[in-house]
């Protein structure tokens, strides 16, 4: 029997799915786009210079060939490559065929590059907006470079494999540590923080940028080796669910870094910046760990201010360790039942 091609025929008898999906030169146009990063379909019909229905036609026939997906963020809607198995292949033929370096390739680049200038001007603007807002709170307590440099001391030398950016806000959590990393994910709730991010991170580190709410991570179990969450904890109504839920996406022998205050009495946090808590003490970050299945390994504390700030950083047993733990309550509950 031949070997099965990684692709299906088409209902209507014709030709193959994908092979039809590229017999167009716009649909090609967009595939050579979106290998190299991900777009709005709002992007992609500016740089086709096509209406948007249209470009959302050729879009849906990538789609239902596997070629590409899409992702929802907020009210916009972006395209990324897809899983088919013929990827592989396929950017192998546009490479072979240096289909990037056709005038029409270089135009749409061209474009790309004024629709990211965009993009970034309009990110300036929304944190233009907001950055009186974050002086603010950056007025009360030591510099950021001070609370990195801390951060970056703590976490050594080690290799940090897959890395989470909770709540990622202007991805600066990925700035300082993405190019370390084997590969990057930076979760926020607001689509205007993610238009941020991206704009910022453009062209320097491949990060995958999600819309997702911490308290449900839109990630697998054990898929993340570092996770960071810096001055998002405190927005938080259940602050032992966001490390639960951190915990369970966090893999054996991972770290994760809590950056945050210390308790404090600045009431006025809590109307104008929308604070849920008023800052963390060990004691409830050491319990919450320990519910969470995860072991404080460090704590360090940055005075210099009206709030004190506070790293903290555990990590979760790797499979050796865990399995004494799990013999250990199961002794524990034989005992139990024995004395019942």
């Amino acid at each position: 029997m031949d070997e099965a091609l990684p692709f299906d025929n088409d209902d209507d008898g014709g030709l193959p799915v994908i092979m039809r999906a590229l017999a167009d030169d716009s649909r090609i146009r967009i595939m050579l786009l979106i290998v190299d990063t991900e777009l709005a379909v709002g992007e992609i019909a500016q740089i086709l210079e096509q209406s948007q229905p249209r470009a959302s036609r050729h879009i849906r026939i990538l789609c239902n060939a596997g070629l590409a997906e899409r992702r929802r963020e907020g009210s916009w809607t972006f395209l990324r490559p897809g899983n088919s198995a013929a990827l592989p292949s396929i950017r192998k033929l546009m490479s072979d065929c240096k289909a990037h370096d056709s005038a029409v390739a270089r135009d749409d680049r061209s474009r790309l590059t004024q629709v990211r200038a965009e993009r970034a001007r309009s990110a300036e603007a929304y944190f233009e907006a907001q950055a009186d807002k974050w002086d603010e709170i950056r007025s009360f307590h030591v510099a950021e470079a001070q609370v990195e440099a801390a951060m970056l001391a703590m976490i050594g030398t080690q290799d940090i494999g897959r890395l989470l950016d909770i709540g990622t806000g202007t991805g600066r959590m990925i700035e300082l540590f993405g190019p370390r990393a084997r590969a990057v994910c930076g979760i926020d709730k607001s689509p205007d923080m993610l238009r941020l991010a991206r704009a910022k991170l453009d062209g320097d580190l491949q990060a995958e940028l999600l819309q997702g709410d911490f308290n449900a991570l839109p990630l697998a179990d054990a898929s993340m080796d570092m996770i960071v969450c810096h001055q998002v904890l405190h927005y938080a109504q259940a602050p032992e669910r966001v490390i639960a839920e951190a915990a369970r996406v966090l893999a054996p022998e991972g770290c994760l870094m809590i950056v945050d205050f210390a308790p404090h009495e600045l009431e006025e946090l809590r109307g104008a910046h929308a604070h849920a808590r008023l800052g963390f003490s060990d004691a409830a970050i050491a319990r919450w760990f320990d519910a969470a299945g995860l072991k404080l390994d460090r704590v360090e504390t940055l005075e210099g201010g009206t709030l004190d700030v506070k790293i903290w950083l555990g990590s979760k047993a790797g499979p050796a360790e865990a399995r004494p733990r799990a013999a250990n309550d199961r002794s524990r509950h034989r005992k139990r039942n024995q004395a019942a």
